[in-house]
């Protein structure tokens, strides 16, 4: 092997070992300008380079994003970072750069002083004008992000594998800097999506801290009153519409209890309400809305049930209630509830609100008939109920 075939030989060897040095550069935890830093060290390490930069595309203008080499016009190591880049930039066509950009292929200026392409910068002393230059499309997927810039004092210096290599350079960096854009807006979108979620839990406090400030737990039993079930409630009647989910409304209220609390005192009233309150709670499932709507009077609001599940849930209260051992001196109070019940109907143009009411209200009819009946009775509501 010839010493010139040897010196071929190496600097080949030297162009994959940059290749190399770039696969391995980290795509995470540094920022782009980090990123390209190390890619134009990794150039020049294995390189006999005397300049080289790398332009990115700013809207439709090149810009110095990067530079470094023997006479370098990099923003590294200056006060002013603005000022070696004043006049570093060209637009499509403009300069060699330019029509590199315009034409997504590599242009060789083999002189830069006799070639009528090439443009210098503003301030000659960034670039004396002489030597040789290649400007080489970073390229993604046919879209150009920027420019790769490498040049010599020397006319004539690159040879043919030159420029095969420093347009695979540029194409492996351009593959490079698209994943490096797409794996920081990730971390970008989950760093948003983790502070959404920090203001919807803040937001979720404040709204629990309202709804306590709102008072919508009943006192006396513990359940919700009535004002968080008209707003919960419709929440609930929404999402079932959304979903299209069946949902059951179901209105309790204890017998007598005007009976109990004249013969017995208010006392023993609040008793019989807070036990059944309990069993109330009891027989709900997760999910379920119970609440007191005032004196003796409960709803249960039960999601992803049929009729057929709130006869069975309605069967259990009452045979809990009437089981419910409450004495006042030595005497059994006896306690049943009526129960009237409802499903949710087709609403129409019927706003969330007026649903809620609607079937508050024949719920409402159902228990009024069980009363009318002697009470200890359920009842499905049905439009024969109104005549």
């Amino acid at each position: 092997m010839t010493f010139g075939q040897q010196d071929h030989f190496f600097s080949l060897v030297d162009s994959l070992s940059a290749i190399r040095l770039l696969s391995r550069m980290p795509i995470e935890g540094v920022s782009e300008q980090q990123f390209l830093d190390q890619a134009l060290e990794a150039l020049i390490e294995y390189q006999d380079l005397e300049q080289c930069s790398i332009f990115l595309l700013e809207g439709d203008v090149l810009r110095c994003t990067v530079g470094g080499g023997v006479n370098t016009f990099s923003r590294r190591g200056t006060d002013d970072p603005s000022a070696d880049t004043e006049g570093m930039r060209f637009t499509a066509g403009e300069g060699i750069m330019g029509l590199a950009l315009q034409s997504g292929q590599i242009q060789y200026c083999r002189n830069c002083k006799t070639d009528s392409r090439f443009k210098p910068f503003s301030r000659t002393t960034l670039f004396y004008g002489d030597g040789s230059l290649i400007s080489a499309p970073i390229v993604s997927d046919d879209e150009v992000l920027g420019v790769l810039n490498v040049s010599h004092h020397q006319p004539e210096f690159f040879q043919t594998w030159h420029q095969h290599f420093f347009m695979l350079f540029a194409n492996f960096l351009g593959r490079l800097l698209h994943l490096h854009r797409l794996v920081n807006r990730l971390e970008d979108q989950v760093a948003s999506r983790t502070h959404a979620l920090a203001q919807s839990l803040e937001e979720s406090e404040k709204l629990r801290i309202l709804y306590q400030e709102l008072s919508v737990t009943d006192e006396l039993t513990g359940l919700y009153n009535r004002r968080h079930f008209f707003i919960d409630g419709q929440a609930m009647l929404a999402r079932a519409v959304r979903y299209d989910h069946p949902v059951g409304l179901m209105l309790i209220e204890v017998d007598q209890l005007k009976s109990i609390n004249d013969q017995w005192g208010h006392l023993v009233g609040d008793q019989a309400i807070c036990r059944i309150a309990k069993t109330l709670q009891k027989e709900a499932r997760t999910g379920d809305l119970v609440a007191r709507l005032g004196d003796g009077e409960f709803v249960l609001m039960l999601p992803y049930t049929l009729p057929a599940g709130m006869e069975s849930m309605a069967a259990r209260i009452q045979e809990a209630v009437s089981n419910l051992d409450l004495l006042h001196q030595d005497e059994t109070v006896d306690l049943t509830v009526s129960i009237g019940m409802t499903t949710l109907c087709e609403l129409g143009d019927m706003e969330l609100q007026d649903h809620l009411d609607l079937l508050y209200h024949q719920a409402d009819s159902a228990v009024d008939r069980c009363k009318r009946e002697g009470g200890g009775q359920r009842l499905f509501y049905s439009p024969a109920l109104e005549l």
